[in-house]
């Protein structure tokens, strides 16, 4: 696995975690981070740091001492991940006390609930057996149920403030400026190089008992073929002729379903190097860019007005409200951060390739 792919596919299953985080009485552990009264121990920074370790599975830990093409160590680049979220909690357990809110009875149930059933499944009902496992990553029972009531306060925050019928509503500017500043839109010209669709004598795709499109490899003199066509279109575009007339040659199929073309935000879930290109792009440029899959001819449009809110382009926006509420959210949390108090020393002592592997709690 190459360093771009497993940067990205530790990233992608670090989005898939819930890293929570929370103030703690005394008995949690030597403060690491405080924000008046709001405090978080090194004890839950070091399960916070196990849940990141868990999370890449049973990797060889040297993986954690390699570098990315900015030099850090991916040790480095999480350690700070983790630091980066614990003030940012930190700051939303500061707003919630401010704002003087109470999580709702309903809240709190899910999380005795949860309790018990970990206090059942993983050590039979005894405690002090649950004790002993979360010693590994530097917790107890108690900091444990503290961890989910913070995930339901913070939850339970930006719900308040930017969710429906919120304190915060969220306005058409805004979306607005977060669509301009996020996305780009594009459309392609693909030919494929590898896994050739096979059809049937009417050209249609032939699929598997699975359900799924058969295919083949590509032949060299096929590959020679299909790289003949992207030259020749690119040849034509340099001349002026209409990229979207010459679409009508492109064997990307899903872009007729999407007449306006493809909008991407940096994290989208696409072929790696077209999403990088489309942002280094400018307005009306177009370049070639050649995957696993193919070769693609991508060329940047403007963004068309309120595209987020188009029927024909929802496929790419189903998160977008979502996103942009955590971004509001977050934005309004670091305007604190500059008040945290923090345990420097303490906090070099820890790291995410010196912590255990926590993939349960």
């Amino acid at each position: 696995m190459n360093k771009k792919n497993r940067i990205a596919r530790i990233f992608a299953l670090l989005l898939s975690c819930i890293l929570l985080f929370s103030s703690c009485a005394s008995s949690a552990g030597e403060t690491l981070m405080s924000l008046g009264n709001a405090k978080i121990s090194v004890n839950m920074y070091r399960l916070w740091l196990s849940r990141v370790k868990g999370a890449y599975g049973g990797a060889d830990d040297s993986v954690w001492q390699e570098t990315n093409d900015d030099g850090r160590t991916y040790d480095e680049i999480f350690t700070e991940y983790v630091t980066q979220n614990a003030k940012t909690f930190l700051c939303a357990l500061y707003e919630f006390d401010k704002l003087g809110l109470k999580l709702p009875d309903a809240e709190k149930e899910k999380i005795e609930n949860t309790m018990n059933e970990i206090l059942t499944e993983r050590a039979g009902g005894s405690k002090s057996e649950l004790n002993s496992m979360l010693a590994n990553y530097g917790v107890n029972y108690n900091i444990l149920k503290e961890i989910y009531t913070i995930e339901a306060k913070t939850a339970y925050l930006e719900e308040y403030l930017f969710g429906e019928g919120g304190t915060e509503k969220i306005t058409d500017e805004q979306r607005d400026e977060y669509y301009k500043s996020e996305y780009v839109r594009i459309k392609q010209i693909f030919f494929y190089t590898a896994n050739k669709p096979v059809t049937d004598n009417e050209g249609n795709y032939t699929y598997d008992d699975e359900g799924c499109v058969v295919t083949r490899d590509y032949t060299e003199e096929e590959i020679a073929e299909q790289k003949e066509k992207a030259a020749l279109i690119t040849a034509s575009l340099t001349s002026g002729q209409d990229f979207d007339l010459l679409m009508a040659q492109s064997e990307d199929a899903a872009s007729q379903s999407y007449p306006n073309g493809y909008y991407f935000t940096r994290s989208s879930q696409y072929v790696a190097e077209v999403v990088g290109a489309a942002f280094s792009l400018s307005e009306g440029e177009f370049t070639t860019v050649e995957s696993e899959y193919g070769i693609h001819i991508i060329k940047r449009l403007p963004l068309d007005e309120k595209g987020y809110a188009a029927k024909t382009n929802a496929d790419f926006f189903t998160d977008f409200e979502d996103n942009l509420r955590t971004g509001l959210f977050t934005a309004r949390l670091v305007a604190y951060e500059d008040d945290i108090k923090i345990n420097e020393s303490l906090l070099r002592k820890y790291s995410v390739a010196s912590s255990a592997s926590n993939s349960y709690y």
